[in-house]
């Protein structure tokens, strides 16, 4: 079937933190674990202030990393510096901020899951036989690990920024996962949660873009720049439905494929 005027979808990217996987639920319960101590003092809804603004990136450091500014370990205690200062915590040292940051990975690796419509999703994708992959802004043998271990190892394709050459919204990382499916750009589909870097750089690639708004975080005209507006990916179904034909779309046969398509 058609998408959005832009032709049949063949294949299906997506983004995978707060898409695929909860990531802001991972982040505020690991904040809150590693903070006890430090905070102890500080009341409880300030403390899950602080957690949100850590979680949520407050003072905008994750973007400094994607640059090439800040290492991810910089921008991670930067956040971390920024939310205890929003509360009055306290200052840490170095070995703290070592000791904190150890903790926190080792919470965070235990706490990654897929949302709960994540599974059924990909279940519809490999009846009907469409591809699908990854496209994230991270670097691919950390969110490789991500995937694994979150249960979502089914994801055999995934562009990495470090991959790709470029992090979204820059065209490269979305072509490249195009060419990882063996599909045409204009017939995949990209899924993702943040309105610039993956609908406008799914736009800006020739894609399909596709803004998944769960928490219908995004007013009307945001999500009209997307081809399509969803709020659960059990809605995904309505745009790719229909059996993908390898002829007509133009799918480079046994190149790039999950090992769940059909």
């Amino acid at each position: 079937m058609t998408a959005g005027g832009r032709g049949p979808v063949a294949g299906v990217l997506f983004d995978i933190d707060d898409t695929l996987i909860d990531l802001a639920t991972a982040a505020r319960n690991g904040f809150l674990r590693l903070a006890g101590g430090h905070l102890a003092g500080v009341p409880d809804a300030d403390r899950r202030r602080a957690a949100d603004g850590f979680a949520e990136d407050a003072p905008g450091l994750y973007e400094r990393y994607m640059t090439g500014e800040l290492s991810f370990r910089e921008q991670r205690l930067g956040r971390l510096r920024h939310a205890y200062a929003q509360v009055g915590g306290p200052v840490l040292d170095e070995a703290e901020l070592a000791a904190w940051n150890d903790g926190y990975e080792s919470a965070m690796r235990a706490a990654w899951r897929p949302f709960d419509d994540v599974h059924p999703c990909l279940d519809e994708l490999d009846r009907i036989g469409l591809p699908y992959g990854a496209v994230t802004n991270n670097v691919h043998d950390y969110q490789r690990a991500k995937l694994d271990l979150s249960g979502l190892g089914r994801i055999a394709v995934l562009v990495g920024s470090d991959t790709a050459g470029a992090p979204k919204p820059d065209p490269r990382p979305f072509r490249a996962g195009a060419r990882m499916l063996g599909t045409k750009p204009e017939h995949t589909a990209y899924v993702g949660d943040n309105p610039v870097n993956d609908v406008r750089g799914a736009r800006d690639a020739g894609l399909i873009a596709v803004l998944l708004d769960r928490r219908a975080a995004h007013p009307s005209p945001t999500a009209a720049e997307a081809h399509h507006a969803i709020s659960t990916l059990a809605e995904l179904s309505g745009i790719v439905r229909g059996p993908a034909r390898t002829a007509d779309f133009g799918i480079a046969r046994g190149v790039g494929y999950s090992n769940y398509s059909c």
